[in-house]
């Protein structure tokens, strides 16, 4: 009876490791990032200055932007949860996002039914550097890009 207590407690043990694990594997985004220019490769995007302030509590993510394109500010607010349902943005796109191992996939569907962006976000192991790889869902006239954000 008493070693199958002790199996049992740990096997509970092993069983909470393996979850703190998947836990882990899931970052946290949130903070205010900063982009930088000289490390990011743009594809072309004529954007020299970007700011991103992120709220992720998962399934919770929301963001907000404010740059400078082409000379011109602009700014942008999205919110959607990481559990691939659907939700609207700002522009009436449809935006979903799941989790691939430890990369964030947001997947931006404009409403005129055109090409799809697919960005994948992805923290350094410090947790210091956020990656953004975006990429055009079957639109080859659009570059990827690869941006580097610093946590700021």
């Amino acid at each position: 009876m008493r070693s199958n207590s002790r199996a049992m407690g740990m096997f509970l043990i092993l069983l909470a490791g393996a979850f703190g694990l998947c836990a882990a594997s899931r970052p946290d985004f949130s903070g205010t990032w900063k982009l930088n220019i000289e490390k990011s490769q743009m594809g072309g995007a004529p954007i020299t200055e970007l700011v991103a302030w992120i709220e992720h509590n998962d399934p919770a993510f929301r963001y907000k932007v404010k740059g400078v394109a082409d000379g011109h500010d602009f700014a942008e607010e999205i919110a959607f949860t990481t559990d691939d349902k659907a939700s609207q943005e700002s522009q009436g796109g449809t935006v979903t996002a799941h989790w691939d191992g430890s990369v964030l996939v947001i997947r931006v569907a404009p409403p005129d039914g055109g090409a799809a962006e697919i960005s994948r976000l992805s923290l350094s192991p410090d947790g210091k550097v956020c990656y953004h790889d975006y990429s055009p869902d079957g639109d080859q006239n659009r570059p990827a890009r690869h941006e580097v954000y610093e946590k700021q």
